[in-house]
């Protein structure tokens, strides 16, 4: 898994071609969009010339694909870890979440690109995107199952329960990007709260 991080870091001579490539795309495509965004604007925003970056990538639709199935497949290997753990359900909840909260502060751009831009893939790379979103999707309504099971959550619509739990952790890029002088620790605790108070039994 790539580790996406301040554009301003393409600079520092720390990562190879590739990935700068890599950081660019996620950047300008979250910023304008996949369709918006030209093989052209991403050299220039790493400094190079258009063909240059054909020594690196075959096409626009190459790192799209590259951003989005690195991160479900993080998302799909770290749910089997915890999967196989011996935690309690909502331990094992407390974890995806403190996951989300991790991959977006490691990869914003990228995990933007997860909510929408996944369609501009080509066949073969969304049908892997939507199995390992749903395999992921479906091993989470699982373990919130688990939980309603051992008596810690109440038993409420599951499929919306996981619905407004995955939504709000999927969007939270978006409240990062505006309010960027937070708390790594209070913001954990903050969404854990706010998340589990609502389906914790009573």
């Amino acid at each position: 898994m790539l580790h996406f991080l301040s554009i301003m870091d393409i600079d520092k001579g720390l990562y190879s071609r590739k990935q700068q490539i890599l950081i660019a795309g996620a950047k300008l495509f979250h910023k304008k969009g996949f369709k918006g965004t030209t093989l052209q604007a991403i050299a220039q925003e790493i400094g190079i010339e258009g063909p240059s970056l054909y020594n690196h990538i075959k096409s626009k639709n190459e790192i799209l694909s590259t951003l989005l199935l690195s991160n479900a497949q993080e998302f799909y290997d770290r749910m089997l870890e915890i999967k196989s753990t011996s935690e309690t359900a909502l331990q094992k909840l407390e974890r995806l979440i403190s996951l989300h909260i991790e991959l977006t502060l490691k990869n914003p751009n990228a995990m933007a690109l997860m909510l929408n831009e996944w369609v501009h893939l080509d066949a073969e790379d969304k049908t892997k995107y939507v199995n390992l979103r749903d395999s992921y999707d479906n091993d989470f309504q699982g373990i919130l199952a688990q939980s309603i099971a051992e008596g810690d959550v109440a038993d409420l619509e599951i499929d919306l329960m996981r619905f407004m739990m995955l939504s709000s952790l999927r969007s939270l890029y978006a409240w990062c990007a505006k309010y960027k002088n937070f708390n790594r620790v209070e913001l954990e605790v903050t969404v854990k709260s706010v998340i589990l108070n609502g389906i914790l039994k009573k």
